[in-house]
């Protein structure tokens, strides 16, 4: 059985305090059913399903007590720690590997939630998501990843990145960078990584005029449900290619 760490009863001091996971200053008494938090967030989001919090709960990103019957519990915390993650994938458009960093970075208290960290290396020296949404100068983005204007540069010349009317990268730059890097270290060709660039922007497209009708609405109920079906089919996506990959390199290695 797993219990959420912030549910144990606190003990008092600064402490107590360290022990409970983000938001520290919101209730972490178990007491809600999982449809009750649904009716609680109803009204902002009409179309959040039990299947979303159960996902949300299988990635790391929110921990219910667990009875011993094995029924969920959440807290008030456990509600405004979900009411961030849907905000962050409706209005932002936010990955759950960047939310669940953001999170981490929340209940470290190495960010705020007025003021979160666009980029914050912690243990082992690893980067933290930025912000998405954040614009970076190239140089930003050379500090950030490790790498230099030069190579950067390169990956912009050769359509790897895409700046915008000022020169400036988008919060996905870093994890293009780092990755792109590290497969060239380890020999992929460069015009293998951009045949993989050119595939993801065409998919892209694919998805976003699945979504043409819905956009054209322009109300804000249809832009939830856009941003919604956005990151739910950039999910199954993923997944269907990275499934696909793993069969290739089974059948090439037999």
């Amino acid at each position: 059985m797993v219990n959420n760490p912030a549910s144990i009863p606190a003990e008092s001091g600064d402490d107590a305090a360290a022990q409970l996971s983000w938001p520290q200053d919101v209730s972490h008494e178990p007491t809600l059913k999982i449809g009750e938090v649904r009716a609680m967030m109803s009204g902002e989001f009409p179309f959040l399903a039990t299947s979303k919090i159960r996902h949300f709960e299988n990635e790391g990103l929110i921990t219910p007590h667990r009875t011993p019957s094995n029924q969920r519990l959440f807290s008030l915390a456990d509600v405004e720690r979900l009411r961030f993650i849907l905000i962050e994938q409706r209005d932002r458009y936010a990955h759950l590997a960047q939310i669940k960093e953001m999170l981490r970075q929340l209940d470290m208290g190495v960010a705020t939630h007025e003021h979160p960290s666009r980029m914050h290396v912690v243990d082992g020296g690893e980067p933290a998501a930025v912000r998405p949404g954040t614009r970076l100068t190239k140089n930003e983005l050379s500090q950030l990843v490790g790498v230099s204007i030069q190579r950067i540069e390169s990956y912009i010349e050769s359509g790897l990145l895409t700046t915008d009317a000022r020169g400036r990268l988008t919060a996905q730059a870093v994890d293009i960078v780092r990755y792109a890097a590290a497969l060239e270290e380890a020999g992929m060709p460069s015009q293998q990584l951009r045949a993989v660039r050119t595939s993801a922007h065409a998919h892209a497209v694919a998805l976003v005029n699945m979504l043409a009708l819905e956009r054209s609405r322009k109300t804000p109920l249809a832009q939830e449900r856009v941003a919604a079906a956005t990151g739910e089919l950039s999910a199954l996506l993923t997944h269907y290619y990275h499934a696909l990959l793993l069969e290739s390199i089974d059948v090439e290695l037999r």
